[in-house]
């Protein structure tokens, strides 16, 4: 019930049209399952690291939760989402402001709750060259944006996000992370916030594993908040190995 109040008060407050931005980077064309350009059992693991982290809370359970791993020369970074008021704080303060480290605008309430993260991450841990960051939701929103400073930092960065809110009305210069940006057609939470934030990533639909550039785009009328868990997009991504 907590959570479905919270996805309610978000699609009240930042509701709109979706839009996608065709992010050249991370544009490998469009398709199917058949010719899917990720590992689909990579995709589930990174959702059950997201699953994992809203039953552990993580060592930050009152404000951003998030995990540092160490897999075979991978630093696997996972962050929760939202969870309490000073989450759905972070979801709503839509305004943009200049980030300096990537020179373009970001969403501040999601660049404020990534630069406590990236505190830590830097104070606390020792990462790998190559790094994946995963997220679901607000979680989502952060790994975005930490994904793209480590990239601007030189580490080999994939982005698996999850029912993921958008961070900016931009597109990063010289090059975006890898983004795999798994959505559910029927989820609000990824129409927000309203123009002029615009999605980038190469969207991938957990229920049919189509995928592309631009492919979600439609009415949040049409959505249903419920369809937004964690459990929900881990249940039918893992349909999808049948």
């Amino acid at each position: 019930m907590k959570l479905k109040l919270i996805i309610i008060s978000l699609i009240l407050l930042i509701s709109g049209c979706a839009k996608s931005k065709v992010d050249q980077n991370n544009d490998l064309g469009s398709g199917d399952k058949s010719n899917l350009p990720v590992s689909l059992d990579l995709l589930i693991e990174h959702a059950e690291y997201c699953e994992t982290i809203y039953d552990s809370g993580g060592d930050q359970k009152d404000e951003v939760a998030f995990e540092v791993k160490q897999d075979n020369g991978i630093t696997i970074i996972v962050i929760r989402g939202t969870a309490n008021a000073e989450n759905v704080q972070s979801d709503i303060d839509v305004r943009l402001v200049k980030d300096g480290r990537l020179s373009l605008y970001l969403h501040k309430g999601f660049r404020d709750a990534s630069l406590g993260v990236m505190e830590i991450i830097d104070r606390d841990h020792t990462l790998e060259h190559t790094v994946h960051v995963t997220g679901h939701s607000l979680g989502g929103a952060i790994a975005q944006i930490i994904g793209m400073w480590l990239h601007k930092r030189s580490h080999n960065v994939q982005v698996f996000s999850y029912g993921s809110p958008k961070i900016s009305n931009e597109i990063l210069s010289g090059g975006q992370p890898s983004h795999w940006r798994v959505v559910r057609s029927s989820d609000p939470i990824p129409f927000t916030p309203p123009w002029p934030y615009a999605h980038t990533g190469l969207f991938i639909d957990s229920q049919t594993l189509d995928w592309g550039p631009d492919n979600d785009n439609g009415l949040i009328s049409k959505t249903d908040g419920l369809t937004h868990a964690i459990a929900t997009y881990v249940e039918t991504l893992k349909l999808q190995k049948n």
